[in-house]
């Protein structure tokens, strides 16, 4: 789903928020959390998997017109998850529910504050209050999210595009943009002279559908996360959950070599690896989303080992290093995490009062230390800018630098590239391979958007 939705209590409140997950990340979460193990789930004590299974709870309770449980069960899902958007939709329903409409409304509030925007006056849950001023107002902020917001503008476009543009990378010393196609199994290389755009790697199908790019100049290589997705090209449910880091070399285009996700005996997970990240010594982390793992090819290294494993994981997305040997990873269903590369302890950041990191998809770090990233996975789609401390201990601020441009109407990944500016490709496109057997869609325009960002001006 591509937004926050105020649907009837029994429905989109089992799995406590209404999100999108780009591409190949459409599994449901809470089909994730239940495959993982039992016992790194109860280990990790995750709040997120926590909030979810109250808010489970609290809608079977409303099937039943148990309202009092409903009721209970909410108020306890968003105090764990106050930064869950569909949990405080369901508070709100369920407070009016037990007939106390102005806290419902005083929730509603507290969405609205988040930045974000729900449907909640066409819901049967609050007709009740459709009289109120009080809701009225509210619904007036929540549709003002919906507001473009921000000074971003599209960069350039990619014409005549048939595939599945998800990843994006820069390489300095020539300009080039790398765009990684899902459907088409292929990178693309943009030329900085004159913008002309043409296939990188070769025909064939020796890759698999192409997500997250990073440009390795010390090693004269392109790697890149790849996975089996029914919106990849030649698709079979054979191949589903195979996945592999690829080096391409970066001057020819041709794969030096595939680096598969190796299953352990029983391991059921639909391995999805969709970003990455290369470390100061070589090495290439890799979030995997469908599976609560953290890999890494270590320097020199053959094969790619399980780094961290964690109950927090429950749909990992992007990938940050910061100098003091933590990386910061985005989960869509659990907000910020920090792990620690040393002790591999993973923590959630939590987020300021007022602000929502669920959602959250690729990420990149700012020349400044900061966090850019792209929120798809709520309603409008943004970009942010998350600071936080040197240790990556505590997100000192959040800031909305974009948001609900028509020309960033689906965004993917993003980068750091020209002068310094955060470029994100603005529609990837996932919903043109919906149900089409991995067939190449109409040839369509697709939108590179950038972000001039504070503290400096534009690259242009």
């Amino acid at each position: 789903m591509d937004r926050v939705t105020a649907s009837g209590p029994g429905s989109c409140a089992a799995c406590a928020l209404c999100v999108r997950i780009s591409g190949a990340r459409f599994a449901a979460v809470l089909a994730v959390i239940l495959m993982l193990p039992a016992g790194v789930i109860a280990a990790e004590n995750s709040s997120a998997t926590q909030a979810m299974q109250l808010a489970r709870e609290g809608a079977a309770a409303a099937e039943l017109k148990d309202t009092a449980t409903y009721l209970a069960k909410m108020e306890a899902a968003a105090a764990l998850r106050p930064d869950f958007p569909r949990i405080l939709v369901n508070l709100a329903a369920a407070q009016l529910a037990s007939e106390r409409p102005d806290e419902s409304i005083a929730t509603l509030e507290r969405l609205a504050a988040l930045g974000v925007s729900s449907p909640v006056e066409k819901s049967e849950d609050f007709v009740a209050l459709r009289a109120r001023r009080e809701f009225q107002a509210v619904v007036k902020k929540l549709a003002a999210n919906l507001h473009p917001k921000g000074a971003g503008e599209v960069a350039f476009s990619l014409r005549e595009v048939t595939g599945l543009i998800e990843g994006i990378a820069w390489r300095e010393k020539n300009g080039q943009f790398f765009f990684g196609d899902v459907n088409g199994r292929a990178v693309w290389v943009r030329q900085a002279k004159d913008g002309t755009l043409r296939r990188f790697t070769p025909e064939g199908d020796e890759l698999l559908g192409v997500f997250g790019l990073v440009v390795d100049e010390a090693a004269g290589a392109l790697w890149a996360a790849t996975s089996a997705v029914p919106a990849m090209r030649g698709f079979t449910p054979d191949q589903d959950g195979t996945a592999a880091l690829a080096e391409i070399d970066l001057e020819t285009g041709a794969v030096r070599r595939t680096i598969p996700v190796v299953r352990r005996v029983g391991d059921q997970q639909s391995h999805v690896l969709g970003d990455l990240a290369l470390a100061a010594d070589g090495s290439v982390f890799v979030p995997d989303s469908g599976g609560p793992v953290l890999w890494r090819l270590p320097p020199g290294g053959s094969a790619l080992e399980s780094f961290v494993e964690s109950g927090e994981f429950l749909s990992l997305q992007g990938i940050g290093l910061l100098p003091a040997g933590v990386a910061l990873l985005s989960d869509h269903a659990n907000g910020l995490l920090r792990v620690d590369l040393v002790s591999h302890e993973v923590r959630r950041l939590e987020a300021p009062t007022n602000t929502t990191l669920i959602g959250l998809d690729g990420m990149t770090l700012a020349g400044d230390g900061s966090v850019i990233a792209v929120q798809n996975g709520l309603r409008p789609n943004r970009v942010l800018r998350i600071e936080v401390d040197a240790a990556g201990e505590t997100i000192l601020a959040v800031t909305v630098l974009e948001s609900g441009h028509i020309t960033m109407a689906a965004p993917s990944l993003g980068c750091i590239a020209t002068g310094g500016d955060f470029f994100c490709v603005g529609n990837a496109g996932w919903t043109r391979f919906e149900d089409t057997g991995g067939q190449p869609s109409a040839p369509r325009v697709v939108p590179i958007f950038r972000t001039v960002l504070p503290g400096k001006k534009s690259g242009r």
